[in-house]
């Protein structure tokens, strides 16, 4: 087994031009950094909203080794079978489980959040969350996540999250809450690259939002002229996906001898 571990966590793929840029971009990335191992959250991957089968296969085509996801992830209905067959696409973890035991007959909630994988000797545990503030209500992040937290560590799994949260403090709130316990908490949602990587205290890598993978001038994916004509009219002009330049953005974990070595902000 290798002692040293690379582990990249890209953010939000959007629309089509997010894919076109992991498609083209993300084997040379991987050949540039050493990269082991990818996590990429890909909830806006189809048309800017949801995930679509044979979106998700494109994105491993061109490297990536597990989808994460978030509060669209659920939007594209026709794909709830492949979400809850596909081991390497995640969505919130903790969304309301064992709904049966609740409501006789009820239907549970397709997919996982929480799934283990090996790379070059090591053993990965890969965690979804879904943020509260200013979102949707689900189940508690922090109670799921130290339940996973223990899980991992009784299997001697390195743990990386994908937090899926509209709140900086919330997001910065479980990070260190995690702390000495997960390698990596990441950030996910805003599409808005954040410059505050470290490591924690206790050893945990962390960064506000990963950013987005997709046209770099835009407002946050989508066509920058109407986002602001929505905004100076208030006039709810139907949103287009932007076109241009692409980019991608996230975070590059160094594990060495099973503790972070370094966290490093990537645009590429």
């Amino acid at each position: 087994m290798s002692s040293s571990l690379k582990v990249f966590m890209g953010g939000d793929v959007f629309s089509d031009a997010g894919i076109a840029v992991v498609e083209k971009k993300l084997k040379d990335l991987r050949q540039k950094y050493s990269i082991d191992f990818v996590i990429y959250n890909g909830e806006n991957a189809s048309g800017g909203n949801g995930l679509l089968e044979g979106d998700a296969k494109k994105l491993f085509e061109s490297g990536v080794d597990v989808i994460t996801g978030g509060n669209h992830i659920f939007e594209k209905r026709d794909n709830y079978s492949f979400l809850a067959s596909e081991k390497r696409v995640l969505r919130p973890h903790n969304y309301p489980q064992n709904l049966g035991s609740i409501i006789e007959g009820a239907e549970e909630i397709p997919g996982h959040g929480f799934a283990f994988f090996e790379c070059n000797g090591h053993k990965i545990a890969v965690l979804n969350l879904q943020g509260r503030e200013s979102m949707t209500a689900l189940d508690c992040p922090f109670r799921t996540a130290a339940e996973c937290a223990k899980e991992a560590a009784e299997a001697g799994a390195l743990l990386f999250v994908d937090f899926h949260a509209e709140s900086n403090e919330e997001k910065e709130a479980l990070a260190l809450f995690l702390d000495g316990k997960a390698a990596a908490v990441c950030g996910t949602h805003t599409h808005v690259q954040t410059a505050d990587e470290r490591i924690l205290p206790k050893g945990t890598a962390y960064i506000t939002d990963l950013g987005m993978s997709g046209v770099a001038d835009s407002v946050i994916g989508s066509d920058a002229e109407i986002v602001v004509k929505r905004n100076l009219t208030q006039v709810l002009y139907k949103m287009e996906n932007a076109t241009g330049e692409t980019v991608i953005q996230g975070a590059l974990i160094t594990i060495e001898d099973n503790a972070v070595k370094s966290i490093e902000r990537i645009q590429f």
